[in-house]
């Protein structure tokens, strides 16, 4: 239960930031996804649970207070989120490290293992990357001649959401505990068992 209120209050967190403080952030007029930024950590901290419970929050709170188009936020958030945590969260960090200990003897590596701050910025990319190119597409079957400018405000959107992933990831991942104790918690229970 504690893991779920601190997914809770860490999506409200990066949603009023978002809101809130990144308007007053912008780069070039452009705004970072920190909703996306927030989807990636918990994908790979918390795993795709939590990750998909945090993707249609967002979408529900972008919905209430912000859409145009009716049920899009609510869609294409969850939608995004989980088609890249297939890729991203193959396990969560916790049960990652358990299978590290576990393996520590034979030296070997998990196949396929990347660093978690690296999945949370890969993560954090694609998902911007991809809701940019989902509105563009929007833009385009409304009517609207898609320019260089409006591409190169996409491409920014999501470099700056990997500029904000890099920074978010520390301290919300120290909120969510995965660094320090949790090794040593895991080393404790092993020699009981």
């Amino acid at each position: 239960m504690r893991k779920v209120i601190k997914a809770s209050v860490l999506t409200l967190i990066f949603y009023l930031l978002q809101v809130c403080v990144m308007q007053h952030l912008k780069i070039f007029g452009v705004v970072g996804n920190l909703l996306a930024v927030n989807i990636a950590i918990l994908t790979v901290s918390l795993g795709k649970k939590y990750a998909f419970g945090a993707s249609c929050i967002t979408g529900i709170l972008l919905e209430a207070m912000t859409s145009s188009v009716s049920g899009i936020y609510a869609v294409i958030y969850p939608v995004v989120s989980m088609l890249f945590a297939q890729l991203f969260a193959d396990m969560s960090d916790e049960k990652r490290e358990k299978l590290l200990l576990r393996q520590s003897d034979t030296n070997k590596k998990i196949r396929g293992d990347l660093n978690p701050h690296l999945r949370i910025l890969l993560d954090s990319m694609c998902i911007a990357a991809s809701l940019e190119a989902i509105f563009l597409i929007y833009v385009t079957l409304s009517g609207t001649e898609i320019s260089i400018n409006l591409l190169l405000r996409a491409v920014i959107s999501v470099a700056y959401t990997g500029f904000l992933s890099m920074i978010a990831m520390f301290p919300a991942r120290v909120y969510l505990h995965m660094y320090g104790g949790r090794v040593r918690r895991a080393m404790s229970e092993d020699k009981q068992e």
